[in-house]
Order: C-alpha cells, then sequence, then structure tokens
C-alpha cells in the first residue's frame, strides 16, 4: 500500500511539473455566528461553517485541445443548523447550513463549441440555474434556490450535488439558453456520506430544466431577465417495513421567472442600485408548495467610495396550502464590505413570520447573523 501511495505522489508531482501552467487552485471558508433572539423553536445560537478546495485544469493551456477542461471541488461543512433547532424555518435561513460533513461537492469536464458549451459530470445545478445576480448577495437560502423547486421535487443542489449533463447556446449578445438533465434523485448523507455513491435506479427518474436569458436595458442601465421551467418524471421510494416501491409522486413540473435589473449608476463614484425578483408557480394539486415569490434591493457603494459595500433588503414568501400552515415570509436586511479580495464581512438580521419546518404554528422568528468570508 505504502509503495502504490509513493507511487501515485511521484506521478503526481511530476504531472503537476509537466502541467503546473494549467492548474487553477481555490480555497475559500465561510463561518458565521448567529443566534435566534425570540420566536422558532427556541432561542439560543452557534456557529456554522463552510469551507471548500477546488481545483481546474485547462486543457488549452496544457497544449492538448482547445476549450476543455476539468474541474473537482471538494467541500467540509460543519456546526448545529440553526433552522433545524432554532429558528424552525423551511425556507433555511442561512444558506451553509448543511449539518457536518466532509464530501466531494463537484466532479466535471467542461467544453466550449462555438458560441456554447456543456458540462458532464457531479455537478450543482444551482450554480447556473435560477441564479439573480443581485439575489445571491443575501444569506437565506430562498434567494439561491426557491422553495417552490427545492421544496417539491429532488434538486442537486448544496449540500448533495448529482450527475448530469448542462449546456448552453448563446444565441446573440442579448439572448442565451441552456438546458440540463440530472438524475432525479440523490442519495442521501446517511447511504452516500462522501457524495461518492452514484446510482441510478430505475425508480429514481429524471430532473430536466431549460432556461433562457434575455439581456436588455431600461433607461440605458442593464438588466438580465430569465424564464425557465423544470420537469420531474417521478421518483419511488421503498417503504421502511419492506414492500414494493411506491411513487413519491409522478411527473411533476414548474415554472419560474427570475429578474435583475439596474436603476441607478454612477461609475465616476462606483454606486449603484440593483433590483432583483423570483416568482415560481407549480400545480396546486401536486405540490406542497404551489407557488413562491422574492424580490430585493442592493445599494452598492452606500458607505465605501469604491462600491467596495452593499446594503440589502429582500422579502420572501412561500405558499403553505398543503400544510394548514400560514404561508411562510422572511424579510432579511444585509451589509456586506469588502475589505480586500480575500476578507469580508457580512452582518444580517431576518425576520421570519410563521416558521413551518415543523408543520405547527411557532412564533415569529429573529435571527442574527454575522458572516466572514476568506478567500485564499
Amino acid at each position: 500500500m505504502q509503495k502504490k501511495f509513493c507511487f501515485l505522489f511521484v506521478l503526481s508531482g511530476l504531472f503537476c511539473g509537466l502541467y503546473g501552467q494549467s492548474f487553477q487552485f481555490e480555497a475559500s471558508y465561510t463561518g458565521e455566528l448567529y443566534t435566534n433572539m425570540s420566536g422558532g423553536l427556541k432561542t439560543g445560537g452557534g456557529y456554522m461553517g463552510l469551507g471548500n478546495l477546488a481545483v481546474g485544469f485547462d486543457t488549452e493551456k496544457a497544449r492538448w485541445w482547445r476549450g476543455g477542461g476539468f474541474y473537482v471541488k471538494g467541500a467540509a461543512v460543519h456546526g448545529k443548523s440553526l433552522s433545524e433547532h432554532f429558528s424552525g424555518d423551511l425556507q433555511v435561513a442561512s444558506n451553509i447550513d448543511a449539518g457536518t460533513h466532509t464530501y466531494l461537492h463537484e466532479l466535471w469536464f467542461w467544453q466550449e463549441f462555438g458560441k456554447g458549451w456543456f458540462t458532464v459530470g457531479l455537478q450543482d445545478l444551482n450554480a447556473e440555474f435560477f441564479v439573480t445576480e443581485n439575489g445571491s448577495e443575501f444569506i437565506n437560502s430562498s434567494f439561491g434556490m426557491p422553495p417552490g423547486v427545492a421544496g417539491n421535487v429532488p434538486v442537486p443542489i448544496f449540500p448533495l450535488t448529482g450527475l448530469g449533463v448542462a449546456a448552453r447556446w448563446d444565441l446573440s449578445d442579448r439572448f442565451g439558453w441552456q438546458m440540463a438533465v440530472f438524475d432525479g434523485m440523490q442519495a442521501p448523507f446517511e447511504e452516500n456520506p462522501h457524495n461518492l455513491h452514484w446510482r441510478f435506479g430505475k425508480g429514481e427518474g429524471l430532473l430536466a430544466v431549460t432556461e433562457v436569458h434575455a439581456q436588455m436595458q431600461l433607461n440605458g442601465l442593464d438588466g438580465t431577465y430569465k424564464a425557465g421551467s423544470f420537469y420531474h418524471s417521478g421518483c419511488k421510494e421503498t417503504p421502511a417495513e419492506g414492500g414494493p416501491a411506491e411513487y413519491l409522486f409522478r411527473h411533476n413540473y414548474g415554472v419560474y421567472l427570475l429578474a435583475d435589473q439596474t436603476v441607478m449608476h454612477n461609475e465616476a463614484r462606483q454606486r449603484k442600485i440593483g433590483l432583483f425578483a423570483q416568482a415560481v408557480f407549480s400545480p396546486k394539486e401536486e405540490n406542497a408548495y404551489a407557488w413562491y415569490a422574492g424580490l430585493g434591493a442592493n445599494y452598492y457603494g452606500i458607505f465605501s467610495p469604491m462600491g467596495e459595500d452593499v446594503l440589502g433588503v429582500a422579502v420572501a414568501s412561500v405558499d403553505q396550502h398543503q400544510k394548514g400552515c400560514k404561508n411562510e415570509t422572511v424579510f432579511e436586511v444585509s451589509y456586506k464590505r469588502q475589505f480586500s479580495d480575500h476578507f469580508a464581512v457580512q452582518p444580517d438580521l431576518q425576520y421570519i413570520l410563521h416558521p413551518s419546518r415543523t408543520g405547527a404554528d411557532l412564533p415569529n422568528a429573529l435571527i442574527g447573523i454575522i458572516r466572514v468570508y476568506i478567500n485564499f
């Protein structure tokens, strides 16, 4: 075993020596202190963290072929869940809330062709789909992947990604189209602790997503508008007491709209105001969450003369008709200051109306978070 390890170590050293300029290394850590000041399941606080280590390989720089590459990313999350133990919200107040796991997050091959590209492998659907630039400034998970999607069908997103194929074509300078097909169900961490157990069972189905983009201008200011749909062919689950597998659902689908729009831009002082909106609709009879809506605004450069900070306010609400609960709504106020390319701090405040993770009528929750970003 030691001889094999030494051989692989020497081989990898030679490979890096020959193709060192073809590699790109990334490392980051996100940590946050949080407290639930009132309401929810109980008051109290804790700490959560997420570390990422990634390596990219460019085939063109290695002089193999043009426009290709490989990417691998590992992740380690830790900490006591804010939403599960304190706030009790279903939308998940922190987008790094994932328990304690060390696992493979992504492993894929990409290739450019003309005005497009495609990727094949273990991927995060939310890296390219359902993305709003202004929404990504917020900490609540709904502003990344809406519960109107993730709450109705299995989706390969943080923390558990999945195998799939994705592609994009830029039809012109203003219009683009992208689509993806993924394995319909990801094995849970209990069966798949390091995300290395990839399966294609007959009962898992397939998830397909398509999305069109339009770059537009409003009073000379840039905006991005997206419309998409998702379709899941259905998946089965074997009952705990045994017996034949039963369908969790069949042929589920939904549509969504996303928008980012700049409404003020002072280039001389690096100040900008951007708005975003999200909406998801799914059949009411088939889904726990028939609709979701989110919107918000960001002021970039409000205090910093070089646009290195952003103050944002946002609200998100999700339908709860099947659970018999009132619609859960979150209000978020966030301020992020970028002190350097390697360090940023983000205090955040969220007020959650009718937290409904448990299905019980919980009191409204008030959450405070202080997040730190470190990039190496």
